[in-house]
């Protein structure tokens, strides 16, 4: 007998495979059609459904402990309303995606429900599937598969003209070898013993760039006075001139400017080879002395669900770190206030309303 629920949950994980998007949403898919396919997998008896709290869902999509998820945090972060939308959207924006649920005959639909009565319940998530040829609503086959969310659990609709970014903590952070060697625990004070050496390297790194740009200039000019200089010789010394720029550029100047801007993003060498984003934020201490930190702002965009992280904000914008979305990085732009940890829409005002 054909198991239409494997069929179903088979054909929309592949889909999602095969049609990725770096966004929130997209992985909250993932993760519930995944789970159910487990359950599937593991059960011998008919469909049962793996229910996801919330919290469990936010934590699998963010890759931290489940037990750390706040449940206010994990209720604004995954909006049922929103959740069907996405899947609703996916399946009509892929026609591929489509035409393969008629032929099954069946469509995925995410289904939801409260855990108890009582101000602690949790609302509890999971994925069903629906005839597509019915005709009956399927807000009526919810009603029948689950109970209706409490009042206290009703989502308002998002904001789409703000954001609430959130920091990573220092022990989430992938650190390299070279914040190893200065950093504790992703950490340094910056007058301590290993803050003030590594200042001192940022000073030497410096004159070296200027030693170095100064004199590789003067052998390329004067190459033709230089005896037995050979070619190969002469555009080792031109390479030279690049190499003092990255390093002045990348490495010099983020850190010479983050005690000023507070936040910078994190320069060569600090950041792990494996890690696509990171930031240094400056902070004070309880001594009110400087210390910097390792660590990761991030936001959900409220207009695609991607990832918001901080970038440059040369060329279109004023603000030397602003946030942009991964999915729209010119279009999807938000301000960043590092204290409020808000951040508001810089694009263009009706855009938002069209």
């Amino acid at each position: 007998m054909k198991n239409n629920h494997l069929a179903v949950f088979s054909e929309l994980h592949d889909q999602l495979l095969n049609y990725p998007r770096d966004t929130l949403w997209n992985k909250y898919l993932s993760i519930i059609v995944s789970e159910q396919l487990r359950k599937i997998e593991y059960s011998d008896d008919g469909f049962k459904p793996e229910k996801l709290s919330r919290q469990r869902i936010y934590a699998k999509a963010k890759n931290i402990d489940e037990k750390s998820v706040d449940s206010q945090t994990a209720k604004n972060a995954v909006k049922t309303t929103k959740l069907k939308a996405t899947l609703k959207a996916f399946i009509d924006d892929h026609p591929d995606c489509k035409k393969a649920f008629i032929n099954l005959g069946y469509k995925p639909i995410i289904v939801t429900s409260a855990s108890g009565g009582g101000s602690k319940n949790k609302t509890l998530l999971w994925m069903d599937i629906q005839t597509i040829d019915s005709e009956q609503s399927e807000q009526e086959q919810i009603d029948k598969l689950a109970t209706v969310e409490a009042d206290s659990d009703i989502e308002e609709d998002e904001d789409l003209s703000t954001i609430t970014y959130e920091r990573k903590a220092t022990s989430d952070v992938k650190p390299s070898l070279f914040t190893r060697l200065f950093f504790k625990q992703g950490e340094l004070k910056m007058m301590s013993f290993k803050g003030i050496v590594l200042m001192l390297l940022l000073l030497l790194s410096f004159f070296l760039d200027i030693l170095i740009a100064i004199y590789a200039v003067f052998v390329v000019m004067l190459m033709n006075e230089i005896p037995n200089l050979k070619l190969w010789q002469a555009f080792l010394y031109a390479i030279l001139i690049p190499v003092a720029y990255l390093n002045w550029r990348y490495f010099f100047i983020p850190l010479y400017m983050l005690p000023y801007h507070r936040v910078v993003k994190a320069p060569m060498f600090f950041a792990n080879i494996n890690v696509v984003n990171a930031d240094i934020e400056m902070y004070w201490d309880k001594d009110k002395l400087n210390v910097a930190r390792v660590t990761e702002f991030t936001a959900t965009c409220p207009i695609c669900s991607g990832v918001i992280e901080l970038a440059n904000g040369k060329p279109d914008q004023k603000q030397p770190l602003v946030g942009r979305c991964r999915e729209a990085p010119h279009a999807h732009v938000y301000s960043f206030d590092r204290m409020t940890m808000q951040g508001y829409f810089l694009g263009v005002a009706d855009y938002l309303t069209g």
